[in-house]
């Protein structure tokens, strides 16, 4: 096992995406911190992880709030005793409350930058401190190719997620030297259980749909020593789709 007794939070981690990484990390032997808004979620993902022989404890979180995340900074420190792995999952876009922005109403804006720009900024805060004290450590940040491509609808989402992905970029050049990675995971269109996954096949040159476990699956490769010598890169898993329009 390529991550035995390492920690690794997981921000979002009740989420689909979140539990997908926290899966293949503990299938490493990484101990886990599903990190989530709503408590009890993660209090389930934890129980599932640790009935199957991992480890794992659940920790609440908002990301939106610096001392909500200075206190689950805290609280792993105290239960688990160090933290290796930082991945900043936690967000998504407006949904039903997207528009175009000069319609978009401001508290829906300021909600989805918090979320997704400034709550990664807040994590990697509070816990790069340890992992410079550890002179070792692994941060990954979940980005999107809205961030990369721009779209309509979705400006503020696309402002913090191409945000992201040019932190990480300069994050990396500063802890480069305290022996930590930093990378960035841009999915493409991952479907939610609500939505028709088959029609998103239309969407990318491989004719697939995007699992969440084809997003765990880059974050597993970079937190381990496969990667070492590779930070301040953003990793594409789109199927093709950021390579332009398709055919069809």
């Amino acid at each position: 096992m390529k991550l035995k007794n390492k920690v690794a939070i997981i921000t979002g981690g009740a989420g689909s995406i979140g539990k997908a990484i926290g899966q293949q990390l503990a299938d490493e032997g990484a101990v886990i911190a599903v990190v989530d808004l709503n408590i009890d979620q993660a209090k389930s993902v934890a129980d599932q992880f640790n009935q199957s022989g991992k480890n794992a404890i659940a920790v609440e979180v908002d990301v939106r709030d610096r001392q909500s995340v200075n206190t689950m900074v805290q609280t792993v420190m105290q239960q688990c005793g160090r933290i290796d792995i930082l991945v900043n999952n936690a967000g998504g876009s407006a949904r039903g409350d997207c528009a175009l922005f000069h319609q978009s109403k401001d508290e829906v804006v300021d909600r989805v930058i918090q979320i997704n720009l400034m709550g990664s900024i807040y994590c990697i805060r509070a816990a790069v401190e340890y992992m410079v004290k550890q002179q070792s450590g692994k941060i990954i940040n979940i980005g999107s190719i809205v961030g990369m491509q721009g779209l309509a609808n979705c400006a503020d989402y696309a402002a913090a997620k191409g945000g992201i992905i040019a932190f990480t970029k300069s994050i990396a050049m500063e802890l480069g030297e305290h022996g930590i990675n930093v990378n960035c995971v841009s999915p493409g269109l991952v479907p939610r259980p609500d939505q028709d996954g088959d029609a998103m096949r239309k969407t990318n040159y491989l004719n697939a749909i995007c699992s969440p476990d084809d997003v765990a699956s880059m974050v597993r490769y970079l937190v381990t020593d496969d990667a070492k010598f590779i930070t301040g890169q953003n990793f594409v898993v789109d199927g093709g789709r950021s390579l332009g329009l398709t055919k069809k």
